[in-house]
């Protein structure tokens, strides 16, 4: 009985803690959290604008993520294709949203609905952050690097002082 007591205030202080971190505020008063509040300062064309491209860039992973996929499979790694598969299946559902949203913006907008057009914006955005962070995710199932360039090249220069025969044979 006492320890259901002491697990119960333990959850309620942790709750408690949880609410004023959240809560917190900064010295010049100003709230130190997420403004959910602030609004887009971006016309109808350029939230348009961006948000085709920001589904260009989801529709270029995803076809990366498939490269990634055909590429694991052929290679027969069931790890790296299960991997792979679960970040696929997951931009396929987030493209889905995307989709959705997208065809909204464009009504928004021709409705001049601006804070329905704001939405629509914040949903693209939110997913195309997903999106890059599973394109990101699936590149590592993989073993590849974002960063990836081409093959390595390795270039050694000897310092002519050194004699052209091993000096431990005799």
């Amino acid at each position: 009985m006492k320890l259901r007591r002491f697990a119960y205030a333990a959850v309620g202080c942790a709750l408690l803690g949880a609410t004023a971190a959240f809560a917190a505020v900064a010295d010049d008063g100003s709230s130190a959290g997420i403004d959910f509040a602030k609004s887009i300062t971006l016309t109808p064309a350029e939230t348009l604008a961006q948000s085709k491209d920001y589904y260009k860039k989801m529709v270029d992973t995803q076809r990366r993520i498939q490269s990634l996929y055909t590429k694991a499979k052929k290679d027969k790694d069931v790890v790296k294709l299960n991997c792979v598969s679960d970040k696929l299946t997951q931009v396929k559902g987030h493209m889905t949203v995307a989709d959705q949203s997208m065809t909204s913006l464009n009504l928004d907008i021709a409705r001049n609905d601006d804070p329905a057009r704001q939405h629509q914006f914040t949903r693209v955005t939110i997913l195309y952050q997903k999106v890059v962070t599973l394109g990101t995710e699936a590149e590592q199932c993989i073993g590849e690097d974002v960063s990836y360039v081409g093959a390595t090249r390795v270039d050694v220069e000897i310092d002519p002082s050194i004699p052209p025969t091993d000096p431990t044979e005799p």
